[in-house]
């Protein structure tokens, strides 16, 4: 989306991703995979000379028995909360590498997943002995305080988030960087005809109201508090859908005994499908042929899409009322927020949407605030002012 928003703009990009064709097969779409100012360049990082890995591979065996003689301290065996993140010296590896085949210089660097690297303040130093062109990038997911040792080295510009409280907070602790806010918009396609699966819920609901919770199912979606929504509710009245696949291990003990009982009788005014639905549009038509979504997640304190998906199908939503989503909800008037362990709650607010429907103009503010063009608008205000900083 960022690289068609350049292209867009009469601006060269040099795109490095893992995934070429898939990013060839998006910009195709939109008629800009050909546009004479793209460039996509190898991901892959050269191999380092036979010597040079035989001399690493020693020094790690030779590390690995030192610390073997060594008595083990209390935190030896404790995990490394970032063993799987990336390196950032790859990624200055990769940047070097890339731009080894191409004519062009890069003015800036974008990194569209900075929640994806390891944070220390060593590895950080070693990016920036490698690159010195100045970056930014987008944390999804950004901690309460900038603690992360890449906002204290001079290449970076700033970085972009979901949340505009944090946003605001950052901007004030590091007045030397640029912060910007960048609205959490959503694929809203929908298929052509309407699809089997949601021809197959509505013959099942029988014309009742439909409640749909879905998306991945983790620890995060409350399925404790949503079957005991199930059970509580009028089968004659609702019918509910939770379309999604299951991260199991992510369940609190008291979601799994609560699922466990559900899969071994299922409720009839309940339709379970445990698995990703392969296409978007058919997510999407699942959401425009429901009544209400249901979001009351359980301290889920970041941005979620899924208002976004309910306010594009007028489809309103029931989210928890506490933190951002709740925030989001009750300033657009687009649904109701509730507790997010009061099951009773969420039944009257299920009942109050019902009869109480949320006005056409509620939706189409929110459409209006996290759509592409407010994206677009808040990142080129954020990548002059990054220019603007490096000038």
């Amino acid at each position: 989306m960022f690289v068609g928003f350049l292209l867009g703009r009469g601006w060269r990009v040099l795109a490095l991703t893992p995934k070429p064709a898939d990013l060839q097969e998006r910009l195709s779409g939109k008629a800009l995979a050909d546009l004479a100012g793209l460039q996509i360049l190898p991901w892959d990082i050269p191999r380092r000379s036979v010597p040079y890995r035989l001399w690493q591979r020693l020094v790690r065996i030779a590390g690995g028995w030192c610390a073997g003689l060594r008595q083990p301290s209390q935190d030896a065996h404790s995990a490394d909360p970032e063993a799987n993140y990336l390196e950032p010296v790859e990624f200055a590896q990769r940047i070097r590498s890339g731009l080894q085949h191409t004519k062009w210089q890069p003015e800036f660097i974008f990194n569209m997943y900075m929640d994806l690297y390891r944070t220390d303040a060593k590895r950080w130093a070693q990016f920036q002995s490698l690159n010195t062109l100045p970056w930014a990038g987008i944390r999804f997911v950004p901690a309460v305080s900038p603690k992360e040792a890449y906002y204290a080295i001079p290449s970076l510009s700033g970085m972009c988030f979901l949340d505009e409280t944090i946003c605001t907070d950052y901007t004030q602790r590091l007045c030397t960087k640029r912060f910007a806010y960048l609205p959490d918009i959503t694929d809203t396609a929908l298929p052509d005809t309407s699809c089997e699966l949601v021809r197959e819920i509505k013959q099942r609901a029988r014309g009742r109201k439909i409640v749909f919770m879905g998306g991945a199912i983790g620890g995060n979606k409350n399925l404790a508090r949503w079957y005991e929504l199930i059970e509580l509710a009028n089968p004659g009245e609702w019918y509910f859908l939770q379309i999604g696949a299951v991260n199991v291990a992510s369940l609190s003990a008291q979601d799994q005994r609560a699922r466990d009982k559900v899969l071994r009788s299922t409720p009839e005014n309940l339709f379970i499908k445990e698995a990703y639905l392969p296409d978007e549009k058919t997510f999407n038509d699942v959401i425009r042929a429901s009544d209400v979504v249901f979001a009351v997640y359980r301290n889920f304190t970041i941005s979620s899409n899924m208002p976004g998906k309910a306010a594009a199908f007028d489809t309103p939503i029931l989210v928890a009322e506490e933190h951002l989503m709740g925030k989001r909800v009750t300033q657009f008037g687009i649904g109701r927020t509730v507790p997010q362990d009061n099951v009773q709650m969420m039944l009257a607010g299920l009942s109050d949407l019902s009869e109480h429907p949320v006005a056409p103009e509620h939706f189409q503010a929110y459409r209006d605030a996290f759509s592409t063009q407010s994206l677009q608008r808040n990142f080129f205000r954020f990548l002059d002012q990054c220019r603007g900083l490096i000038a």
